[in-house]
Order: C-alpha cells, then sequence, then structure tokens
C-alpha cells in the first residue's frame, strides 16, 4: 500500500473517534443541559449580555419515590452556581409544586417546606436581585458583607423567601406558593459569583443565610 493510501486508511478510522470525543465534550461542558437537569428543575436561564452563565447545579430529591420529578417538594435540593460578567439582567426559574395541580403517585404535592435563597458577590455595581414569586410579590436582596482584594471592593449580597418555620418545633407552616419563581440578577458587574438554591428553610438554615427581615420564624 502506497503512502497516501496508507494516510486516508488512518483518517477513516480517527475521524469517527474525533467526532465522538467532541461530542462527549459538548455534552459535558454544556450550561444548557445542566440547566434543564436535576429533580424538580423547570427553571429557564435568560440573560441580556455579558459572560454570565450556569458554571455547575447540584441537585437531590425527596426519599419518597412517589414524589413528582417535574416540580420542587419537601426535602428536595437544588442549586445553581452562576459565573461570569453582567450588562443587563440574568433570571433562572425554579418550579416548586402546586397541591392544586400537581399529583403523583396518588399524593397531591405542595411546596412543603422548601424555601429560595440567592447570594452574590460582585465587583461593580448591583442594580438589584430578587426573588419573584408566581404572583408578582418580589423579595429584595440587602447588603450582606464588604471586603477588598487586590484593591478591587467585593461585596456580597443574599436574598431569601421563606415559608414559616417554628423555633421551637423546627417545622414549617404554609407551603410557598406552586408554580414558577424567578430569581433575577440586574446591574453593571464585572465579576460575579452567584448561587440561586431552593432547600428546606429550616431556622438554622435562615438565620445562616438570610436577612434578618426575610427570615420567616415564629415562637
Amino acid at each position: 500500500m502506497n503512502t497516501q493510501a496508507m494516510k486516508h486508511d488512518l483518517l477513516k478510522h480517527l475521524i469517527p473517534v474525533a467526532v465522538v470525543a467532541t461530542v462527549a465534550a459538548v455534552i459535558l461542558v454544556s450550561p444548557a443541559a445542566a440547566g434543564k437537569g436535576g429533580h424538580g428543575n423547570g427553571g429557564t436561564n435568560t440573560s441580556s449580555s455579558g459572560s454570565l452563565s450556569l458554571t455547575a447545579e447540584s441537585t437531590y430529591g425527596s426519599l419518597n419515590p412517589a414524589s413528582p420529578s417535574w416540580c420542587l417538594t419537601e426535602d428536595d435540593f437544588d442549586q445553581r452556581t452562576f459565573s461570569g460578567s453582567l450588562s443587563g439582567t440574568y433570571s433562572t426559574q425554579f418550579r416548586l409544586c402546586d397541591g392544586n395541580t400537581d399529583y403523583s403517585g396518588g399524593i397531591s404535592w405542595t411546596a412543603g417546606g422548601e424555601g429560595i435563597m440567592a447570594t452574590v458577590s460582585v465587583v461593580g455595581t448591583l442594580a438589584d436581585l430578587t426573588i419573584t414569586s408566581p404572583n408578582g410579590t418580589v423579595h429584595h436582596a440587602e447588603l450582606m458583607s464588604s471586603s477588598t482584594s487586590k484593591g478591587a471592593t467585593i461585596n456580597t449580597y443574599a436574598v431569601c423567601y421563606s415559608p414559616s418555620f417554628s423555633l421551637s418545633t423546627n417545622t414549617g407552616t404554609d407551603p410557598l406558593a406552586g408554580g414558577a419563581w424567578s430569581v433575577t440578577l440586574s446591574g453593571q458587574i464585572s465579576k460575579v459569583a452567584w448561587t440561586a438554591t431552593v432547600e428546606m428553610a429550616y431556622p438554622q438554615y435562615q438565620q445562616a443565610s438570610c436577612p434578618v427581615d426575610e427570615q420567616n420564624l415564629t415562637s
């Protein structure tokens, strides 16, 4: 076999391998794929401009095998991490279970004790970080801390939306409304580290992570 024929034969074997490797790499790193994964994630990500993107998502579901996969309910966990820069607005959504419409395993499912929290550390100007309920009620982030690193000021903000929890019994009442909840970040920000989380809003979680006036705690 001459040299040209040998090269042609080798390429026929290498090209399919290269294609498979490229597809596998896209599947592993695609933010769109990460944004659609996880138990109960009915969310979408929308952005105006900048490099801000979903970089990681950690999820686990209720141990109850009858719990729905399309919405978040008691004991579910979904945390999304975003990084990059932003000029404008970026929004991500979580779908909480609605007792009037979400049935699975013969059970009507609500959001249970799930709460929503978002924290962001920014270099630049934050216009707002909000959590918006399905009926349009909005909670706004508050400044939690400031620090300076290499001459840059880093401000950290947090916002929460939680059902009522009892400090004495560690139990929740009045689940958050079912439906699509939006977490939205806006501003002119050169560096962003942002997490948006749905998890059980136990008192210790609220006290450690939420602005005082957004903690929903009773005696």
